[in-house]
């Protein structure tokens, strides 16, 4: 997998070979179904969001239903939009026979209200964290981040997004129309057996983690959205447990990309092919004024291979062949004049970042992640051994693995030592200065809460914590392929 997220800083003139298994997703649906929008929840008020963690059914296709679990409905969660400088009030509870804990995944709050693995909810047990939103506007996520029981809670169901506005995105003129031409889509992949049922194993995943066989997109088999005749936003979250996806769209059309993980970007980057990783967000504006269908792709990484002599054949001319079968599009944008367009130009700046001063970075760390043994952890509540290291050391709810001080800018530098690895901090958004050895594309300059490194060269951030976590309630680093974070691979720090 090493060489797969080697090459994304230059995979847009690289020449990708496409799988068979990419051509028509493993278990898939004739009729198109229309792309599931998760509920909206206004959370700004300061009352209470009711989220109950329950099991559901849910029919991935059409007359099968496939048991789950969901927050408050049958699979995923409702979104949750709150804005900045208000209190979002959530309010838990756990219906499960089974412990979980929810983390709020890119929101910067203090670790007792996190939702790390030590605020896990005992089956039957509520938790009602109140957080400060105080950051800018940004689509965050929220899922279980339950010791040793991540991948498989998520791959069920557990997780929803988490929308902040602000006043300086407000007065931007963006698409807004929440579910017409601001649309969530939630990306994973899973895989079916003969009876609609999820297959899911952490002691039967290989080194790579669990790779699903089918996309789905907010849980449908290549849905069909109903936009109007003008630009869209994408709120695209790669939910998958461990798989990195290209997106692009099948007529190979431009598309902007205008915010990462933690917010806005400077200026909307054109882009005709975009990695993800799991655990990153993004927001992308594509225009279908012209009244076509925009089909959007969802290509797995790890099944481009290098052909002799390089990487070749262009994803343009793939697709222009006439030998080739049609690619499956994960979602399709379907145009209807009758809604209510948004037209105006793109705006060509978006946000201010800026970076701190050399002088300002205190102090520099090293975390090397490592899949090799990890010293006798032996198996966690029936799992799979704990064998995959950061820094030597597997996961241990005892152990606090670094002490932070607080308000200060620091530089993080991530490698492993075999393979690609999105490598996630709680608590806070990074700016990214190298990525793989390399400088971090256009694209990847924001604010970002995880970052790509592999075993060629070192990833480098400058971070900042500017909230308390305490031993009690620290905060995680870890790596976002659950199935990694849940064998290990995942530390604990505090900020003071």
């Amino acid at each position: 997998m090493s060489f797969v997220l080697s090459r994304r800083r230059f995979l847009a003139s690289s020449v990708p070979v496409l799988s068979a298994s990419l051509i028509r997703p493993a278990w898939s649906t004739a009729t198109p179904s229309k792309l599931p929008i998760p509920a909206l929840v206004d959370g700004t008020s300061g009352e209470p969001v009711d989220l109950q963690i329950r099991r559901g059914e849910w029919s991935f296709k059409p007359g099968v239903k496939t048991a789950t679990l969901g927050i408050s409905q049958d699979y995923l969660g409702p979104t949750i939009r709150t804005q900045q400088n208000s209190e979002l009030n959530l309010r838990y509870q756990n219906t499960l026979t089974e412990g979980v804990a929810i983390h709020g995944h890119g929101l910067h709050v203090p670790g007792k209200v996190d939702g790390g693995p030590q605020l896990e909810m005992a089956p039957g047990d509520q938790w009602q964290p109140r957080l400060s939103i105080v950051q800018p506007a940004a689509t965050c996520w929220y899922h279980s981040h339950t010791h040793g029981k991540t991948g498989d809670q998520v791959y069920r169901g557990l997780a929803g997004l988490i929308i902040i506005d602000d006043d300086e995105a407000d007065s931007m003129d963006l698409p807004r129309q929440y579910g017409i031409d601001d649309l969530p889509v939630i990306i994973q992949d899973r895989t079916f057996d003969a009876e609609g049922r999820l297959v899911y194993s952490l002691n039967d995943a290989d080194e790579d983690g669990w790779l699903g066989e089918t996309v789905v997109i907010n849980g449908a088999i290549a849905p069909v959205a109903t936009v109007p005749a003008g630009k869209v936003r994408l709120r695209i979250l790669n939910g998958a447990n461990a798989r990195f996806y290209i997106v692009a769209f099948a007529d190979n059309r431009t598309f902007y990309k205008i915010a990462s993980d933690g917010g806005l970007l400077a200026a909307p980057v054109p882009m005709t092919t975009m990695e993800m990783s799991p655990g990153e967000r993004c927001e992308i504006i594509v225009d279908v004024s012209d009244g076509n269908a925009a089909e959007l792709l969802t290509l797995f990484e790890d099944e481009f291979d290098e052909a002799e002599g390089g990487i070749v054949n262009n994803l343009l001319d793939l697709l222009g062949r006439s030998e080739t079968p049609p690619l499956q599009p994960s979602l399709t944008l379907r145009v209807d004049r009758s809604l209510r367009a948004h037209t105006a130009p793109l705006l060509e700046k978006l946000a201010t970042i800026a970076r701190p001063n050399e002088s300002e970075i205190t102090r520099t760390r090293d975390f090397v992640l490592a899949m090799g043994d990890g010293g006798g952890h032996g198996t966690h509540g029936g799992h799979a051994a704990m064998d995959m290291t950061i820094n030597g050391a597997a996961m241990d709810m005892n152990v606090i693995n670094e002490r932070v001080q607080r308000g200060v800018w620091e530089r993080w530098r991530i490698r492993s030592d075999q393979g690609a690895h999105p490598f996630h901090v709680h608590g806070c958004s990074f700016l990214i200065e190298q990525m793989e050895g390399a400088a971090a594309p256009p694209d990847q300059r924001g604010w970002k809460d995880t970052v790509v490194l592999d075993d060629d060269d070192w990833s480098e951030i400058v971070v900042r914590f500017d909230h308390p976590a305490t031993e009690q309630y620290p905060y995680m680093y870890h790596c976002h392929i659950l199935e990694h974070e849940d064998r290990g691979m995942m530390g604990q720090f505090t900020v003071s």
